[in-house]
């Protein structure tokens, strides 16, 4: 018997250790992607024709309201195709199962995991997210936001008048929009995260717009020509990761006099009276907090990350809802009205900057309305809450996941069911004025969260820097409403142009153009 026995425990040792050798050969992170066998019990949702992968990357807005229509509104879970075969089905789950996943620790539902099985960022070198990042952005850029919010309304007048010239004919320039826009928000964004010294700095502002192009640059050639085992060489032989150094190394160079002002104001302010209170950006706070990497390469890293996470974001918004607001000119004398009302009460001071507060804000109701329903609409992605299932578990009406399962929520279908907002194709710029007016005031304003309004997440991972982002497209907003005329550039447009969709991102149709010239 222990003779017959001792080659079976032979064999079988031998294939246990094939199977390790090549689960790390394949899968060198540890986690293996799901697999349609291990989620058999979740109905699959498909295309009857077309079932290509690149159909899912082209068209899968359609597939996702006729699943939730038939399948998450109703509380039931459905499994999709992955365009990226390698990550396995992808889960949507109904809404039903939001609170149970955002108040999951990170040990189980990973918002991180699922960054690095995207993006590859522990092979591209990329800048990644922080705990001390997200505090600064979370808390000491929240709580300031009415210091800056002022800066931030001078410097869209300096970089719209830049760009926008003035001509004594009253002639239109014509733009790439995405173009303009994103020097617009840049700048902006610039001045919050690295203070007034770089946020005009031309080669700052480009390096803040290229970086996110890098990140993705990367990620698409990681992925394309390394095998999972491989990967590992990508940052030392691919140009991509080698870009990503370049921009790093660049961020150090232009930090590094903003990085030692700030340290000595630190130090001098602490020796005096125990406080930071000397300037208002990202750079200081960081240095000021406790605990990660205070070096400088460390807080150029955690820079870059912020504006990875900012810039492109609020531009894509921020062209959609101008879009929206020159295909809906049946609203502009009602919201401009407001705008121009709150913009006449900032008063000029002894310097001669104008004085913006959150109270003045605040008074922007009915422009924010409009800019939610242009977010409910025409969002910049159509589903929320993207996790990575570091183990497998059983939701509380049974529901199991297996590990390694991408899960996300349906934001688009939530905000264009009919019994969550009537008559969800039409565009109602009051409506969440209204829902303010009859619900709660404290409810329903564009940087608000909640599981009828996903634009900017769920839960922990909810983007804290949505209250920054609001500012900006208002300020924005305000600018041009008062100061600038804007058109299409091609007048035969009588209709805001189709958006572009990739996978589960859309964004504003990019080969339409704008024109502007300033008001007399």
């Amino acid at each position: 018997m222990a003779q017959s026995t001792y080659p079976l425990l032979i064999y079988t040792a031998i294939a246990v250790a094939i199977y390790r050798v090549i689960s790390w050969y394949l899968y060198p992170g540890g986690h293996r992607p799901v697999t349609k066998k291990s989620l058999q019990h979740i109905p699959e949702f498909r295309f009857e024709d077309d079932d290509t992968p690149q159909r899912y990357l082209v068209d899968s807005r359609p597939l996702l309201f006729q699943g939730y229509d038939k399948y998450l509104k109703h509380g039931k879970a459905f499994q999709m195709r992955n365009p990226i075969g390698e990550l396995g089905p992808q889960v949507l789950l109904p809404m039903t199962y939001l609170d149970e996943v955002k108040n999951a620790p990170e040990s189980l539902f990973s918002f991180k995991a699922f960054s690095e099985k995207m993006f590859f960022l522990k092979y591209s070198t990329a800048p990644s997210q922080t705990d001390a990042a997200t505090h600064v952005i979370k808390v000491d850029l929240n709580k300031n936001l009415g210091i800056i919010v002022d800066g931030i309304w001078n410097e869209a007048i300096a970089v719209l008048d830049k760009n926008i010239p003035v001509t004594s004919t009253g002639e239109w320039t014509s733009f790439d929009t995405y173009d303009l826009i994103t020097k617009v928000v840049s700048q902006l964004m610039a001045f919050a995260l690295v203070g007034p010294e770089l946020c005009r700095n031309e080669e700052w502002l480009k390096l803040s717009i290229e970086t996110t192009f890098a990140v993705f640059g990367a990620a698409n050639l990681i992925r394309n020509d390394y095998t999972p085992r491989w990967r590992w060489l990508a940052k030392y032989r691919s140009d991509a990761p080698k870009q990503l150094r370049t921009i790093r190394a660049k961020a150090v160079e232009l930090l590094r006099p903003v990085y030692a002002d700030r340290l000595d104001s630190i130090k001098n302010n602490k020796a005096e009276n125990g406080s930071f209170t000397k300037f208002a950006d990202t750079v200081y706070w960081l240095l000021g907090n406790r605990g990660e990497d205070k070096s400088l390469t460390g807080v150029a890293n955690q820079e870059l990350f912020l504006t990875t996470t900012s810039i492109h974001t609020t531009s894509g918004t921020l062209q959609s809802i101008l879009f929206d607001w020159m295909a809906h000119k049946e609203y502009h004398d009602y919201i401009a009205t407001e705008v121009h009302n709150v913009v006449a009460e900032i008063q000029e001071n002894e310097s001669g900057k104008c004085r913006w507060d959150m109270q003045r804000i605040a008074k922007l109701k009915k422009l924010d309305s409009f800019m939610k329903e242009s977010a409910r609409m025409h969002p910049i992605g159509f589903i929320t809450a993207q996790r990575y299932a570091l183990k497998s578990h059983t939701f509380n009406d049974g529901l199991r996941l297996p590990a390694g399962s991408i899960i996300q929520f349906p934001a688009d279908g939530v905000h264009y069911d009919a019994d969550i907002y009537p008559e969800p194709q039409k565009f109602d710029a009051y409506r969440f004025l209204r829902m303010r007016e009859t619900v709660d005031p404290n409810r329903f304003h564009f940087a608000s969260v909640s599981d009828t309004s996903l634009n900017f997440g769920a839960g922990s991972h909810s983007c804290p820097g949505r209250f920054l982002s609001a500012i900006v497209i208002k300020l924005v907003m305000a600018l041009l409403m008062t100061r600038y005329e804007v058109r299409w550039e091609d007048k035969n447009i009588k209709q805001r142009p189709n958006d572009v969709a990739y996978d589960f991102a859309v964004r504003p149709n990019p080969s339409v153009r704008i024109a502007l010239r300033r008001k007399p």
